[in-house]
C-alpha cells in the first residue's frame, strides 16, 4: 500500500524544532488509503487544483503534517483540526501546544514544527527558464542584486533562490511579515548556513532567526524561527 513517510532532516536551529521532507509520488491516486486522514474540506481543496501534481503536493503535505501533529498530541490523524488566523496562517484549532509551517515545490515538501516557538519554512525549485532579474525589484535589496550580478552566471540563479527562501521563511515565521516587501530584507551575501539580516532590521524581524538547510540538488530551502519562546 502506498504510504507517506516524511524524512527527518537535520538542521542548525534549536533542538525543539522538528523538520521533515516529504517526497512526492506523482502517480499516486488521491483515492489511496494513505489520504484517508484528510477532512472533507481538504479533499475539496485538493479537487479544486487543475493539475493532479498540485493536488498531490497539497494532499501529501497535509497528510504528513496531520500524522506528525497527531503523534505529538496523542490523537488520530483524522482528528486533528485546523483553523486560520486573521492573516490566513493555519494553526491548531483545539490547542496552542504546537506551531507549524509547510512549503512545497517541485518534487518535495517541507514541514517544520515546534512546541516552543513560531516557525517558518520555505523550499523552491530552481527553474532554468526563470529570469531572476524580472522580479529582482520586488524581492531583492539593490545591494543584493548587485552582489548576484558579480557572481559567475551559473551561480546567480542559486544565489537568488537562496535569498528568496530565506526571506519567505522569515516572513512566514512572523505570521504577518513585513508590510514593505521582501526587497526590504537583506540576507545576501551568504557566507554560511546562518542567515544574517544585514543593513537595518525591520521591527517585526528583531526576534527572528533562520538557517539555510541542505536541499536536494536543484532546490534551495530555509527554516526560520522566533528566538522568543512561547509564554506558558
Amino acid at each position: 500500500m502506498y504510504s507517506i513517510e516524511p524524512v527527518p532532516l537535520p538542521h542548525a536551529g534549536p533542538s525543539d524544532i522538528f523538520l521533515w521532507r516529504v517526497d512526492f509520488v506523482f502517480d499516486a491516486s488521491l483515492d489511496n488509503a494513505a489520504f484517508v486522514p484528510l477532512s472533507d474540506e481538504e479533499r475539496t481543496r485538493a479537487g479544486n487544483f487543475r493539475r493532479h501534481e498540485d493536488a498531490l503536493r497539497f494532499a501529501s503535505v497535509r497528510v504528513a503534517l496531520r500524522e506528525q501533529l497527531a503523534r505529538y498530541l496523542g490523537i488520530a490523524a483524522h482528528a486533528v483540526r485546523f483553523t486560520s488566523d486573521a492573516n490566513r496562517r493555519p494553526h491548531l484549532a483545539d490547542s496552542n501546544a504546537l506551531d507549524f509551517n509547510v512549503s512545497h515545490a517541485g518534487a518535495y515538501g517541507l514541514i517544520a514544527m515546534s512546541p516552543e516557538r513560531r516557525v517558518g519554512v520555505d523550499i523552491e525549485h530552481h527553474s532554468d527558464k526563470f529570469d531572476w532579474r524580472s522580479i529582482a525589484a520586488l524581492t531583492l535589496d539593490p545591494s543584493e542584486a548587485a552582489w548576484i550580478e558579480r557572481l559567475d552566471v551559473e551561480q546567480q540563479l542559486a544565489a537568488f533562490y537562496d535569498a528568496w527562501v530565506a526571506k519567505e521563511a522569515l516572513v512566514k515565521t512572523t505570521g504577518v511579515g513585513i508590510t514593505r516587501g521582501l526587497q526590504h530584507l537583506t540576507v545576501l551575501p551568504r557566507d554560511s548556513v546562518e542567515v544574517m539580516l544585514r543593513n537595518q532590521i525591520p521591527e517585526d524581524m528583531n526576534e527572528i532567526a533562520a538557517r539555510w538547510i541542505a536541499a536536494p540538488e536543484g532546490y534551495s530551502a530555509c527554516v526560520a524561527w522566533s528566538t522568543k519562546t512561547f509564554a506558558r
